[in-house]
């Protein structure tokens, strides 16, 4: 059933949902200015990393029944993560961007549940769109993030976020609503209750889904950090930002475009493995020159689809909420990482290092995971027989 939603409600939502795509993207952008401003080593930039997006994991987990209070609640916490961040010390820095996480992964996990609760007729096309609203977001960050930095500072940018997380929240806590008048919102499982397990998946898809959010988060976070020191140019490193999330909402464009042929699947998901390897070895052999743009679109492009592709086969065998906490955990231990492995070999291109090695583990598992595609229906309908 199709609950009615005002217009001014969609573009709200809508609107909120492009600001958590760019305030995902944003740390990344804005990180030479971060490491700067407070006078940074690599290690510790990749505990903030490690800190905001184990908290946008935890934030998932933590969404009520009520929908719409959720997302006034993580859109307060996500702005004053936001205004924490313009004006800590680096130290209580690390705190506010945990805060900022959490209070992201909150709205964005509410916003999609109420999206689709309200489309119930047409939940597919719903969050695709909410899906391409929120990559739009990202690809625009870098390059918003870059023309403010010349006329203002990361300070500014994050107060400016601050204040319309905080307007949306007010905004939410207000006027929008829940769409089940009567009987009472099915709780969201999380997962230390009852249930939780990740032996409900076999190892390799376990494994595999820490993967491709971990590349996702780590090279989005350090590129622009990594080209403006190998470039020293503003407008290449604002560039590097943008082609990444470019590449990412274009192929995720395309394939929601060929969703409907099911047999391609399986083709769509192993060729974005190997441009995400692809792009990652171009990235790193050739950090000298522009030829590691073409790269960086490449990882962006072929990560476009993974992520979703495996999701769609693990779901085969469950809807527990551990699938999704590993890549939540992935996207938050991979920058981190990165960071460690920099500050110790005293070069981020060999931090990047990390990434890459991912990318070559995502084409492994990617392969013998792709095989899983229907085993666990095709096995519910043996049984169904059997006991027929």
């Amino acid at each position: 059933m199709n609950t009615q939603q005002s217009f001014p409600s969609r573009v709200v939502l809508y609107l909120s949902f492009a600001a958590t795509g760019m305030a995902m993207a944003l740390p990344g952008a804005v990180l030479p200015a971060l490491l700067q401003h407070w006078s940074m080593a690599d290690r510790q930039a990749g505990l903030l990393f490690f800190l905001g997006w184990m908290g946008s994991s935890i934030g998932a987990l933590l969404v009520r029944p009520s929908r719409s209070r959720s997302i006034a609640f993580g859109a307060l916490l996500t702005g004053l993560g936001a205004t924490g961040m313009a004006f800590s010390t680096k130290t209580g820095g690390f705190v506010s961007m945990a805060v900022f996480g959490l209070g992201l992964g909150l709205t964005m996990t509410a916003t999609s549940l109420l999206q689709s609760a309200r489309n119930e007729d047409r939940r597919g096309p719903e969050l695709n769109r909410l899906n391409l609203i929120w990559a739009i977001g990202a690809s625009t960050c870098p390059t918003l993030a870059g023309h403010s930095l010349r006329v203002a500072s990361a300070r500014m940018i994050f107060c400016a976020l601050g204040l319309f997380f905080f307007a949306v929240s007010l905004w939410v806590f207000l006027l929008e609503r829940d769409p089940d008048r009567g009987a009472k919102a099915r709780p969201v499982p999380v997962p230390w209750r009852k249930g939780w397990s990740l032996s409900l998946w076999p190892l390799p898809m376990v494994a595999i889904m820490l993967l491709p959010s971990g590349i996702e988060s780590s090279m989005g976070g350090w590129i622009a950090a990594y080209i403006q020191r190998t470039h020293h140019v503003i407008s290449t490193t604002v560039t590097a930002g943008t082609l990444f999330w470019i590449g990412l909402m274009l192929s995720r464009t395309l394939v929601s475009s060929i969703g409907a042929l099911h047999r391609a699947e399986r083709v769509v998901l192993r060729v974005s493995l190997c441009v995400v390897l692809a792009g990652a070895l171009i990235l790193i052999a050739d950090s000298a020159t522009l030829g590691a743009l073409p790269g960086i679109f490449l990882i962006g492009f072929g990560l476009g689809p993974a992520y979703p592709l495996l999701l769609a086969i693990a779901l085969q065998y469950s809807e527990n909420t551990a699938i999704f906490f590993m890549a939540g955990l992935g996207s938050a231990l991979f920058p981190w990482l990165t960071g460690a492995v920099s500050s110790a070999a005293g070069s981020l291109r060999v931090g990047l290092l990390v990434p890459l090695g991912a990318s070559v583990l995502l084409l492994a598992l990617g392969l013998r995971v792709s095989t899983y595609w229907g085993r666990s229906e095709l096995a519910s309908k043996a049984d169904d027989l059997v006991a027929g």
